[in-house]
């Protein structure tokens, strides 16, 4: 999947008799690159996951919940970088269908666990499959070796403390 755009590095596209549009400076930065990436697979990504009745924050947090066993919501919230009011809603959203349930802490009355049903498990294991395929489409330019060089670079960015 190519992106859509006029121009990339400063030549306008063939048989369009717009300006070209400069974006050498910018394509030096890292940040423009990674709106522009998020650009190109934004979409796709979300009518994918459209098709299983799931929205963007919901795949995240099904991955999440289903990979750590007896995570509460804190924890997820801030993995997430998202205020706990706003998680909430995400979570009485999945809770609402069958996909996640919540569980009290037997150490602590105060907090509860979060676990995927078996529904949720299943939706999970598709919406996991869709994202996979979206990628590959999305990355069809790059080799497995860049795709995974890619990612652990991203990794060393967002992972830091």
């Amino acid at each position: 999947m190519k992106a859509k755009s006029t121009a990339t590095n400063g030549t306008a596209k063939a048989g369009r008799s717009e300006p070209a549009v400069k974006q050498d400076r910018l394509l030096q930065r890292i940040g423009y690159n990674c709106r522009q990436a998020t650009m190109v697979m934004g979409p796709p990504f979300a009518r994918r996951m459209a098709k299983l009745g799931i929205r963007r924050m919901e795949f995240a947090v099904l991955m999440l919940v289903r990979d750590n066993e007896q995570i509460n919501q804190k924890t997820l919230a801030e993995v997430l970088h998202v205020a706990p009011p706003n998680l909430n809603l995400v979570l009485d959203r999945l809770e609402s269908v069958g996909w996640l349930g919540r569980y009290r802490n037997p150490l602590d009355k105060r907090s509860q666990f979060l676990r995927l049903t078996p529904r949720g498990v299943r939706k999970c294991e598709s919406a996991e499959q869709a994202s996979i395929e979206v990628e590959n489409e999305c990355t069809a330019a790059l080799s497995a070796e860049e795709s995974r060089e890619l990612v652990r670079l991203l990794r060393k960015v967002h992972l830091v403390d």
